[in-house]
């Protein structure tokens, strides 16, 4: 899944778009009415012949009144000097298209400094000022993921993956994410994909893994312990979590550092693919109800790499007849 897809699908979730507004435009967050929004799916061209695909538009009440939210999700490898200029763009094809009042916000996630948004953009005559166009700039590079993986807002500690930190201190970061999203008031199947999505972009070494779980179960009450563990998801490319929590747990028991490394190095072995189609089932049990044993069975026997393909296929899935229908495609390939 590319990044705008995968950025989209995050916002597009309720809970997260409106975590998105407390987190980072919390003097907005207060006017807007939550329980009215509609999300408009949309691909036009821009004026260049280009495709808009990096956009996220939302109907909703702003202030008691319709207007709409423009998101553009920015990705590029390198920062686009132009950007004010297809903001504007953006801006008044939306404006025309809806005839709705929309407030445009371009949410930059670079992996290297932006050398600035070029806002507001200004056209000034000496008698005349013929524009002034503004939008407000999440640059997440310049923000410290050490402060967001402390609050319990679902899109500051999803986006925090995108934010900058210290590459010694990503054990600890990513433990403080899991401790800290288990805290958030959401839905389990919000929280087990903004895992996912956090975990993506962050993924751990088997290592780095051995070290977060030990941290965990120093410093964690069981309770904590067993919420973060129900965390996992098919995105986690650090060991999946049934062959990890195998591994530890032989190592516990014997007490012994030699037997806590080499259960951990067994468990993602022998554990990787009985974990991995594990979750997918409950996954799929949570969000369309239980599963024939046929279907369990074509699931266990699906490749890992389909298995994988099939947690990232099953967030769009609505219906039993959605999933009959990936299994057709899929099980013979």
């Amino acid at each position: 899944m590319n990044h705008d897809a995968l950025f989209k699908k995050l916002l597009k979730r309720p809970a997260v778009l409106k975590g998105f507004f407390e987190a980072f435009l919390p003097e907005v967050a207060g006017l807007i009415d939550f329980a009215f929004l509609e999300f408009v799916d949309k691909e036009g061209i821009t004026t260049d012949g280009r495709k808009r695909t990096g956009d996220l538009l939302v109907k909703t009440r702003f202030r008691g009144e319709s207007a709409a939210f423009l998101i553009h999700l920015e990705h590029q490898a390198q920062p686009d000097s132009d950007l004010a200029r297809r903001m504007l763009e953006y801006w008044l094809m939306d404006w025309r298209n809806y005839d709705l009042p929309v407030y445009p916000i371009a949410v930059l996630s670079h992996q290297r400094p932006s050398p600035g948004s070029g806002s507001p953009l200004e056209i000034r005559f000496p008698n005349k000022r013929v524009l002034d166009f503004d939008f407000d700039v999440i640059d997440l590079y310049r923000m410290k993921a050490e402060a967001y993986v402390q609050m319990e807002n679902p899109a500051a500690l999803a986006l925090s993956a995108r934010m900058q930190r210290k590459y010694k201190e990503r054990v600890g970061l990513t433990l403080d994410f899991f401790s800290s999203l288990a805290k958030v008031p959401i839905d389990q199947d919000d929280k087990v994909f903004i895992a996912g999505f956090f975990s993506h972009y962050q993924p751990l070494t088997p290592e780095e893994a051995l070290q977060m779980e030990r941290e965990r179960y120093k410093v964690m009450p069981e309770a904590a312990r067993e919420a973060v563990m129900n965390l996992t998801n098919p995105f986690i490319e650090l060991g999946k979590q049934r062959g990890l929590e195998q591994g530890l747990q032989k190592g516990l028991e014997q007490g012994l550092e030699q037997g806590l490394e080499q259960g951990l190095e067994q468990g993602l072995e022998q554990g990787r693919f009985q974990g991995e189609a594990d979750l997918v089932i409950r996954q799929l049990t949570k969000r369309l109800g239980t599963l024939s044993g046929a279907q369990e069975k074509t699931i266990r026997g699906l490749r890992l790499e389909k298995i994988e393909a099939l947690g990232e296929a099953l967030l769009d899935f609505t219906s039993p007849s959605d999933l009959a229908r990936w299994l057709r495609n899929n099980k013979k390939r």
